[in-house]
């Protein structure tokens, strides 16, 4: 997963991976953090856990640029324009109130430092809009549209993998320079053209055991709801 993150690093990034500070939403025991902070100069990663947190410095011992922040799990304890890229992957699906998903995409864009990235990924399948346990409320092209007025970013990618059974959906999202001008077209969720990139495809062939992810992908394709009113 972090492979597939890093090639939209590379592709839309200004900053080199070495020289950059990068923000985890959602941490949880740091699975993501520890090869990212084999490619980035430092680490945050924030969840509303201080379990997951304890088992992440563990998971992580050894590795002087990660740090971890308890969040209240609204909002982001960090600095205005203080980070390069943000990412937060299989957290957002489980999230039940979609506002809150929205509040954490502005505030994301809000310590993003000017030219940085966000990529995010949930699960493109929900149907109610509002969700149960670990059962994730519906994210939509219309409730990022009017979710989102009033704050700066660009679009850069909206995917789908075409072999992903389970429909994750992958954003990309910049945070204009300042003072950029940015066209009512790269705002827009709802018109944006889904691309075909690869998310899922691959990542647990290599895993002997088999596992939830290879029941789910087994089956027949789930349908999209990311665009639907």
């Amino acid at each position: 997963f972090v492979e597939r993150m890093m090639e939209r690093f590379d592709e839309y990034g200004r900053v080199e991976a070495s020289r950059a500070q990068l923000l985890e939403i959602g941490c949880g025991v740091g699975r993501f953090m520890r090869p990212l902070a084999c490619r980035f100069k430092h680490v945050t990663g924030i969840d509303i856990s201080r379990v997951m947190l304890s088992r992440a410095r563990r998971y992580c011992a050894g590795l002087p640029n990660i740090t971890t922040v308890l969040n209240d799990g609204a909002s982001i304890p960090l600095p205005d324009n203080s980070v390069d890229y943000c990412v937060s992957a299989g957290v957002f699906q489980h999230i039940t109130d979609g506002a809150v998903v929205v509040n954490y995409i502005r505030e994301a864009l809000r310590v993003l430092a000017p030219g940085g990235l966000f990529l995010f990924q949930f699960e493109g399948n929900r149907t109610a809009a509002i969700g149960h346990n670990q059962t994730g409320a519906r994210i939509s092209a219309m409730l990022l549209d009017t979710g989102l007025v009033g704050t700066a970013y660009r679009i850069r990618e909206i995917s789908l993998d075409p072999k992903d059974a389970i429909r994750c959906v992958v954003i990309v999202l910049e945070k204009p320079l300042t003072g950029s001008e940015v066209a009512a077209a790269e705002r827009s969720f709802s018109t944006w053209p889904m691309s075909e990139r690869r998310w899922l495809s691959g990542v647990y062939d290599d895993v002997q055991t088999r596992t939830q992810m290879h029941a789910r992908q087994a089956q027949a394709p789930m349908k999209l709801t990311f665009y639907e009113d």
